[in-house]
């Protein structure tokens, strides 16, 4: 009887050891199982169930060409707001590194210790970091940032965005081949980095200094000037950057204009909202299809379409102005409004209506634009810096912003296209 309960003991301890053994080996720190069997790429032992995320290492990049003299002299505004998103990117533990540069002609690394670079933000020390400071090609500027701006790196670059097409130049022609070059470089960067995205805010500092027209000619003024910071990377990290790093907090005057594009022609979660207007839901596509579609007392033909727009970045006025989209049937009107708090699986409401009612296959593209702004601060003569506004805007501006979109924009110019079909 003794034998026989000891031999029970032993089984019972045994079982208990096994079942332990493979508890740890099949489930990770949130309890999920593993995959085991052909399918694995790497044997179960050496595979954590939750690995850890790498945090991305953060270039900035600060142009000192002869051109950003003024915006460091004194207390400005663009130092403030340098200081203050450099120290915040440094305290919100999103990066395991920042390095900082300065940028020209060439790449002048300066270390990493942000106070001791804010400090040294003068005149004097923009002189005697090198390159050449005469003319500014911004084509090559960017290109050699993006040729550092690799799979787990942001890099934060910022400028006056000034082109430099020096004496005697053919100033249109310039603008033209910076357009290009831009487009080209982006383009090639997009090729390895398809998921890259760019977002450019536009702010405004006191400015002291000479400013340089398109002929190198130099002026001496004392004024607010635009300037620009720009983010580049993946929009995974981008998109924590921004959740974590919020720019509405910036120091100085603040953010004036913004303008951010990524890859187009993405899926995105959507559905039609019951309850919006006379109709059923399709039973072949509840999502995405109406059946029996009628008028309602004011003679209209309504419904809602919930969509989920947070892949894209994109800011609420953006998102909500009617311009940025387009219909394939012109009989139906679309109003845009933030989701109801209900349904927190979206981010917008898609509201439609129309006066008649027929079958349609409804196209609803999300467009990729240019947005005004970037027209209307775009000097297009770079030659008298108090003639026509000129002191509030940047020489062609536009030329630059155009080659990034053209990049981005070669195979599909829609970040996403909603389609709905009614009474089919």
């Amino acid at each position: 009887m003794k034998y026989k309960n000891r031999i029970y003991l032993i089984c019972v301890t045994l079982f208990l050891i096994c079942s332990v053994v493979l508890l740890t080996a099949r489930c990770g720190r949130g309890g999920k199982e593993r995959t085991t069997g052909p399918t694995s790429k790497f044997p179960t032992d050496t595979v954590p169930s939750c690995p850890p995320s790498i945090k991305p290492t953060i270039n900035v990049y600060i142009e000192n060409s002869g051109s950003m003299d003024g915006y460091v002299a004194g207390a400005t505004d663009f130092k403030h707001a340098v200081y203050s998103y450099l120290s915040d990117i440094k305290i919100s533990n999103i990066t395991k590194e920042i390095n900082l540069f300065y940028i020209n002609s060439e790449v002048v690394p300066y270390g990493n210790d942000i106070s001791d670079f804010i400090e040294k933000l003068d005149p004097n020390s923009f002189r005697i970091r090198g390159g050449n400071r005469n003319t500014s090609d911004i084509s090559n500027v960017l290109k050699a940032i993006l040729q550092e701006t690799e799979e787990n790196k942001i890099s934060i670059f910022v400028s006056d965005c000034i082109f430099s097409p020096g004496r005697n130049k053919d100033a249109d022609q310039y603008l033209i081949n910076q357009q290009i070059g831009i487009k080209t470089n982006f383009a090639e960067h997009l090729g390895k980095n398809p998921s890259s995205t760019i977002c450019i805010y536009q702010l405004s500092s006191q400015f002291d200094g000479f400013f340089y027209n398109r002929e190198d000619e130099k002026t001496k003024i004392n004024s607010r000037r635009p300037f620009y910071l720009w983010i580049i990377g993946d929009k995974k990290n981008v998109s924590e950057l921004l959740g974590k790093v919020q720019m509405s907090k910036i120091k100085g005057s603040g953010v004036e204009n913004d303008f951010t594009i990524m890859a187009g022609n993405q899926t995105i979660d959507y559905a039609i909202r019951p309850g919006t207007g006379k109709f059923r839901l399709s039973k072949k596509d509840p999502k995405k299809g109406i059946m029996k579609a009628k008028k309602d007392r004011n003679g209209k033909v309504t419904f809602a379409v919930n969509a989920n727009f947070s892949q894209f970045l994109l800011d609420d006025t953006y998102l909500k102005n009617i311009n940025n989209y387009e219909l394939n049937d012109k009989d139906y009107e679309l109003t845009i409004t933030n989701s109801p708090k209900a349904n927190n699986r979206y981010t917008h409401s898609l509201n439609l209506s129309s006066d008649k009612i027929k079958p349609s296959h409804l196209s609803i593209k999300l467009k990729t634009r240019i947005p005004e702004w970037v027209e209307q601060i775009t000097d297009s003569e770079g030659l008298d810096i108090n003639a026509n506004g000129a002191i509030n805007k940047t020489y062609g501006f536009k030329y630059l912003i155009n080659g990034v979109y053209e990049a981005f924009t070669q195979q599909n110019n829609s970040y996403t296209e909603i389609k709905i079909s009614i009474n089919n």
